[in-house]
């Protein structure tokens, strides 16, 4: 009977040791997993160097609550704005689809920093044509594409044509003081 008794406490320190490994192992590959899915999170969410330029856009659009504005295919920006090949290796526009809006945001990611004279002269005088196109013509129209803003977080070069272009700038920014905190 002791045999039996020491036969059982032995089964049982064994198990007890065995569960205990098991145990360890499982909160090892867990904090491994958090871990890892941490670093992915941070990398992926908070680094604005890894936002695609439509994500900024429809950000900015969300927290500005503007409607019926239309994505212009990546396609068809070259017909708003001229920019030279190479020059840009991301961009996203939408516009207003509404006739009494004129509202436009778009945002591009430069392929390097010397390309920033070149695109800021490209998006400088699309704004100085709806201008001069406006002005005179229709007052409304005018206002807003005068209120334009153009903002710059290497790589990103944010447009604003908007009313409250300011206000829309300012979101831009949040973005990376958000990402730098």
């Amino acid at each position: 009977m002791a045999e039996q008794k020491q036969k059982n406490t032995k089964r049982t320190q064994n198990n007890i040791a065995v569960t205990v490994i098991i145990v360890a192992a499982i909160l090892l590959i867990a904090a491994s997993l958090s871990v890892s899915l941490l670093d992915t999170f941070r990398n992926d969410s908070t680094s604005t160097e890894n936002y695609s330029t439509s994500k900024i856009v429809k950000t900015i659009i969300d927290k500005m609550n503007y409607e019926n504005l239309s994505e212009i295919s990546k396609d068809n920006i070259s017909k708003y704005y001229e920019i030279p090949d190479g020059t840009v290796t991301d961009s996203t526009l939408y516009i207003s689809t509404r006739s009494d809006n004129f509202t436009e945001i778009a945002c591009f990611r430069l392929k390097s920093e010397d390309k920033e004279k070149t695109l800021t002269k490209v998006i400088n005088n699309y704004i100085t044509e709806k201008t001069n196109t406006y002005q005179n013509v229709n007052d409304k129209a005018y206002e807003t594409v005068s209120a334009s803003k153009i903002e710059i977080h290497y790589p990103y070069v944010f447009v604003a044509v908007a009313s409250d272009s300011e206000s829309a700038v300012s979101e831009f920014n949040e973005l990376f003081n958000e990402s730098s905190n």
